[in-house]
């Protein structure tokens, strides 16, 4: 993919969500920090969190309102770190992270954890493509 392309695309993605979700990317957090196979995760994800909130507080504010810290790609799974919930966001999170888990973050096809140097969930045909790379010495 065109470098060019891939940060536009990345900006939109990111600005969808803060606009989407104002209160949940209120603060600052750093931007995300995966590639775009994990955004779909990472959008229903919000999605969810911010339905919750809204639901169980129409009455009164009893779940706090979520705050973004971080997120990122770890070890080759997906960190979603917040400020603010319950247990169900939590459990919300915790699902995320499996969902992700099984998916390429390049791509969002069915993935595995690939070890070789950084961990990476991956699919086979960017496994593929990452050890023709190592390969090639790009």
């Amino acid at each position: 993919m065109d470098q060019d392309l891939e940060f536009q695309e990345y900006d939109a993605f990111v600005k969808h969500l803060e606009t989407t979700y104002p209160l949940m990317f209120a603060g600052q957090y750093g931007g995300i920090e995966c590639a775009a196979g994990w955004w779909p995760i990472i959008a229903s994800l919000c999605a969810s969190i911010q339905h919750h909130i809204d639901w169980k507080n129409r009455q009164s504010d009893v779940v706090p309102q979520v705050t973004v810290t971080q997120i990122k790609e770890k070890f080759g799974g997906l960190r979603f770190y917040y400020d603010g919930g319950d247990n169900e966001i939590n459990g919300m999170v915790t699902m995320a992270a499996a969902w992700a888990s099984h998916a390429c973050e390049e791509c969002g096809s069915q993935g595995v954890l690939r070890h070789g140097g950084w961990l990476k969930t991956l699919c086979n045909t960017h496994h593929n493509l990452r050890e023709s790379r190592k390969k090639s010495g790009v």
